[in-house]
């Protein structure tokens, strides 16, 4: 993080880690160079005084045991990558939730419509068996009035022969 004049480094230790324990740190900026004890870490950072706001900052590490130390690393602006993983990681997710909530306002919209139909389609059609049902009745009213009226004179002929 850069704060006012200043650069303040983290340092992950990885307490699952205790085959390689870190010796030293060496830190270069400017002309200024820095060999720091990780005893004398604060909380488990260094902060490093830079004399001006744009500058390239390196750091290796020297692990006991070893005669090397490892490869420099550099950060040219580290709360610019720390943002740039953060968005990157996160806008996947929340692309997905997006589309996830659109999806189901789709189904539900989908599935309260189809509702209203279905049901306005069964009040149209018990009316139209209302009306369509009256009319058979109806019709077949009248048959079985002709029919009766049919037997009625067969029956009176039929007792006249």
């Amino acid at each position: 993080e850069k704060t006012n004049g200043s650069v303040t480094f983290v340092i992950n230790n990885n307490h699952n880690n205790h085959r390689c324990k870190v010796e030293q740190y060496h830190v270069k900026y400017s002309t200024d160079e820095d060999y720091i004890d990780p005893l004398t870490l604060e909380d488990g950072k260094i902060t490093i005084i830079v004399p001006q706001e744009n500058i390239k900052i390196v750091g290796r590490i020297k692990y006991q045991g070893f005669d090397s130390w490892s490869p420099w690393i550099s950060s040219d602006s580290p709360l610019k990558k720390k943002q740039t993983y953060e968005i990157s990681f996160l806008l996947p997710i929340i692309i997905g939730s997006v589309v996830a909530l659109a999806l189901v306002f789709l189904i539900t919209v989908y599935v309260i419509r189809k509702r209203k139909y279905q049901m306005k389609y069964d009040y149209e059609k018990a009316e139209g068996n209302a009306d369509e049902t009256k009319k058979l009745n109806d019709q077949m009213v009248v048959k079985i009035t002709k029919h009766t009226e049919v037997y009625q004179e067969l029956k009176s002929r039929h007792l006249k022969l």
